[in-house]
């Protein structure tokens, strides 16, 4: 029935001619604009960090308990290139965390960049805009400065054990070096461990002599390390991130809802 009744009224109206096409000058607010430009990238971004960042404590804990365990097949074979203090989980573990140091750290730079644009943060002629855009910045840089602070964390560990391997590298080829007349067969002459070995954590420092070993510490749970330790800094900083990218959400959030009725037309200029 509505149909017909369409149908009639189109036949009854007079056909007329279709006005000219008027054009209209489309004006978007500096705060939905902003929105669009710089701020949903930097979004997203930090949250393809939060992603990243995620796999780290398991990948510290599968590095944990692999250097528990004890060197592989091929080092303790006497491997002559074998590294004493290594085993194929924890290298793998030891890669996966290099694996994320890059795309958080290129991300990192990129979010500051978008930030600290001056669109962004020069006034637009518009207060009210203005105001809630550098609100919104600010918590997002409280929440980048989080993620950094996560990367810190990874990185250091990362560069702290390679720095150690570096120092350590080689080990098994001066040890059959060492062997009478290079043979095979010939019994190895006896090689002084390296002590710098013992513990990677020093990165080929000389070991302060009054160190305090936290896990004679009462109160302190057995099988305590370093490692533990940095487990427990990561969850720190993402539970960090969480919040303070809650708070931008909110701002953020509170923002967008004023965008919802643009483009506002305008007439053109004389």
């Amino acid at each position: 029935m509505l149909l017909a009744l369409l149908v009639a009224a189109a036949a009854a109206a007079s056909p007329t001619p279709s006005p000219p096409p008027q054009i209209y000058y489309v004006v978007s607010r500096p705060l939905c604009s902003e929105l669009r430009a710089h701020v949903k990238p930097a979004l997203g971004m930090m949250m393809e960090n939060d992603d990243q960042i995620k796999r780290s404590p398991d990948l510290f804990q599968q590095y944990n308990t692999s250097r528990l365990r004890g060197s592989d097949v091929s080092s303790a074979n006497g491997d002559p290139g074998g590294d004493p203090g290594s085993n194929a989980p924890q290298s793998m573990a030891l890669l996966g965390i290099e694996n994320l140091i890059r795309p958080i750290a290129n991300n990192i730079i990129a979010i500051q960049t978008e930030l600290d644009s001056p669109a962004l943060s020069h006034p637009s002629g518009r207060p009210e805009d203005d105001k809630m855009l550098q609100e919104i910045r600010e918590r997002l840089l409280k929440a980048l400065a989080a993620q950094n602070a996560s990367l810190d964390i990874i990185s250091g560990f990362y560069d702290t054990q390679t720095m150690a391997d570096l120092q350590h590298a080689g080990q098994g080829y001066i040890a059959q070096a060492g062997k009478p007349n290079g043979g095979d067969d010939a019994p190895a002459a006896p090689v002084a461990l390296n002590p710098l070995a013992q513990n990677p954590n020093y990165a080929g420092l000389t070991p302060n002599p009054y160190t305090i070993d936290l896990a004679t510490i009462p109160g302190l749970t057995l099988g305590y390390n370093p490692v533990t330790r940095l487990i427990e800094g990561l969850n720190w900083t993402m539970a960090q991130t969480e919040t303070r990218e809650n708070e931008a959400a909110n701002a953020v959030l509170a923002a967008a809802s004023l965008c919802q009725n643009i483009p506002l037309a305008s007439p053109p200029p004389p």
